[in-house]
């Protein structure tokens, strides 16, 4: 058989190894968030995250190339959680926006930040402790990404009637209330349960911004 004639080789891609593959990424970001928990930005080494998954430190570097890489994919899935996709885009989301009673989405709302900041709230108080330059733009981007969300819960707010305050002020109260450092002191120093703090985010969201 000619050259020419031969088929071209189909890459195999074995169902099987990819799983393998997406479960030694959740160890290594799941390892990562312990350590970071207990000993911080500067105590969490590549080195460290890897002894706690279980994989070559080899093994890290190839999937996330960095240890702020790590930690930049260790923020994004502790936001998105299990569904995988942008909030935005989840079911939270789109329940907030196909609610048609304004205290029934800030009730819905309330429920959805508060289940996200649980899991991503210790992440960034972490990072943010640490005050290195390579998280600022990391760091950052959050907050940029937390206040376009508001924004869109406002405007979904907004299509079901009028607000106590404007627009901008709205969106960036709920920003301030609803944020990860909040979270944490209520939860770690007030020592609040997860519902206490959703039942209190709904009821002071609904009073700041309904009339």
């Amino acid at each position: 058989m000619s050259e020419e004639s031969t088929p071209p080789r189909r890459a195999y891609r074995s169902p099987r190894r990819r799983e393998q593959a997406q479960e030694t990424r959740r160890r290594m970001l799941a390892a990562a968030g312990r350590l970071l928990a207990a000993h911080g930005y500067a105590g969490t080494t590549v080195a460290a995250v890897a002894r706690e998954a279980g994989v070559a430190a080899e093994t890290v570097y190839a999937a996330f190339g960095s240890k702020r890489a790590l930690v930049g994919a260790l923020v994004q899935a502790s936001v998105r959680g299990e569904e995988g996709a942008p909030a935005s885009e989840q079911a939270g989301a789109a329940a907030v926006a196909a609610a048609s009673d304004q205290r029934e989405q800030v009730r819905l709302f309330a429920a959805d930040v508060g289940a996200r900041l649980e899991r991503v709230a210790p992440v960034l108080q972490a990072l943010a402790a640490a005050a290195e330059p390579e998280l600022a733009e990391l760091l950052a981007n959050v907050d940029r990404n937390r206040l376009d969300g508001m924004r869109a819960f406002i405007a979904a707010l907004e299509r079901h009637g009028p607000l106590r305050i404007e627009s901008d002020a709205a969106a960036q109260t709920t920003w301030a209330l609803a944020s990860p450092e909040l979270h944490q002191l209520l939860m770690q120093r007030g020592g609040w349960s997860q519902v206490r703090y959703r039942d209190w985010l709904a009821d002071t969201l609904a009073a700041v911004l309904l009339p």
